[in-house]
């Protein structure tokens, strides 16, 4: 787009998009009702965003936030890493992500330089129901370009599930 605006990737008409959100949105509410026995949940909204903060009352579960937005991106954190301003690609995705997080579906993964032990990078992984995994990357620091010999070391921490 020339306006500098960022589109979704689904580059739907906005009733279109509009409908398909209340439908989102309605399956996010169902999920909240469905869990506020194990999380704290606090949905807010104004014409142009709705946003869910879930923080689960058992300890080591993963705490997650995801904001809609009105020109079809959504922003997201999972822990403490956030990821903002995506594209949305499906709608269903985010029911989904919900439910494996509240299942304990999700990895956050530490990649470390084994010469320096420095830390490159963070990644959080959440196994779908679908069979697919999502994966949110963020580099950290200045990484030199990786040579076949350069060992890297990964430290793994899984999350628990929001209900025992």
């Amino acid at each position: 787009m020339t306006d500098g605006s960022i589109r979704s990737a689904l580059n739907l008409p906005d009733d279109v998009f509009r409908a398909r959100l209340a439908a989102t949105i309605s399956d996010m509410e169902a999920w909240v009702a469905a869990h506020r026995d194990c999380a704290d949940c606090d949905m807010s909204s104004t014409r142009s965003y709705w946003k869910l903060r879930v923080v689960p009352r058992m300890a080591g579960a993963c705490p997650f936030e995801m904001m809609f937005r009105d020109n079809q991106t959504f922003s997201m954190s999972l822990a403490r890493e956030v990821y903002e301003d995506r594209p949305f690609d499906t709608f269903a995705f985010f029911p989904m992500l919900a439910r494996a997080v509240a299942g304990g579906h999700v990895e956050r993964i530490e990649t470390l330089s084994a010469l320096t032990g420095a830390l490159e990078a963070i990644e959080m992984r959440v196994v779908l129901e679908d069979g697919w995994a999502w994966i949110g990357e963020r580099r950290v620091g200045f990484r030199p370009s990786r040579r076949l010999e350069t060992a890297e070391e990964r430290r793994v921490h899984r999350f628990l599930s929001y209900r025992r």
